[in-house]
């Protein structure tokens, strides 16, 4: 009996753990010149759609040199859309938001040349000048992008 009880167990937990394991989210990295603009707002539209569509992918979004702050204009035009920005703080990016399935997604700049960037989207007009008109085309590239990640 108790051999069948520790079979039973262990069967379970080996379920449990390959259930977790395929259950992990990607990583995907947006990264812009100072990490509080357009990749804090291709995160955050990321995120929400990732999740809608139930893609097993979750975004960071990090600064080559970071403000202290998201700018003035992304904080008031992702609160318009609805969306919580009290948390969104820009971050460095280092070493340890890459890994082997990481990708990493550059927004009008350049990161440093010992990370692989995935995928670099140029061209999207500056935050501060058309909020609604940069996120529009951030939007769009992220559309694309799901529909990459959807084929995989």
């Amino acid at each position: 009996m108790k051999m069948l009880v520790l079979f039973v167990l262990g069967t379970m937990l080996l379920c449990t753990n390959s259930v977790s394991q395929s259950q992990q989210m990607a990583t995907i990295v947006f990264v812009c010149e100072h990490g509080g603009a357009r990749s804090a707002i291709a995160s955050v539209y990321f995120n929400k759609m990732a999740k809608e569509q139930n893609l097993q992918y979750r975004s960071i979004f990090r600064g080559i040199t970071p403000d202290s702050t998201i700018s003035q204009a992304t904080r008031r035009g992702l609160d318009a859309d609805g969306f919580e920005t009290a948390a969104l703080s820009p971050v460095a990016l280092t070493s340890n938001d890459i890994g082997p399935s990481t990708l990493l997604i550059s927004l009008d700049c350049k990161p440093p040349t010992s990370y692989h960037t995935t995928k670099e989207w140029s061209g999207i007009p500056a935050i501060s000048t058309d909020y609604a008109v940069a996120r529009d085309e951030i939007v769009k590239h992220l559309n694309q992008l799901i529909g990459e990640l959807k084929t995989k």
